[in-house]
């Protein structure tokens, strides 16, 4: 589906836990996540309030509803014990500073 405003409205509210693979080179890789709701809707994406899993208060989606998947699981664990629970999506991708890595 196509990413307009008027559509990513109607998401403000879910709850969102965002998965984020990170390649440093083609061997080193680390993890890092944050969960938290749909606050408002911009062109150039979702404004996430985060509840956890960063330090920082919003994030930023991409404006792509494909990253958009529904959640699986009631409850998801972080590596250090935290808990987000009544998901709506998980997000998934990879992020490198070069493109030879991904």
């Amino acid at each position: 589906m196509e990413y307009s405003i008027s559509k990513a409205q109607e998401e403000i509210g879910k709850r969102v836990i965002v998965s984020i693979r990170i390649k440093e080179t083609d061997q080193e890789e680390y993890f890092k996540g944050f969960w938290g709701t749909i606050h408002s809707a911009y062109e150039d994406g979702l404004l996430v309030l985060v509840e956890g899993g960063s330090d920082d208060k919003y994030e930023m989606l991409p404006p792509d509803f494909d990253f958009l998947v529904p959640a699986k699981h009631e409850h998801y664990e972080f590596m250090d014990g935290s808990i987000a629970e009544n998901i709506d999506y998980e997000l998934y991708w990879t992020e490198s500073s070069e493109a030879k890595n991904l």
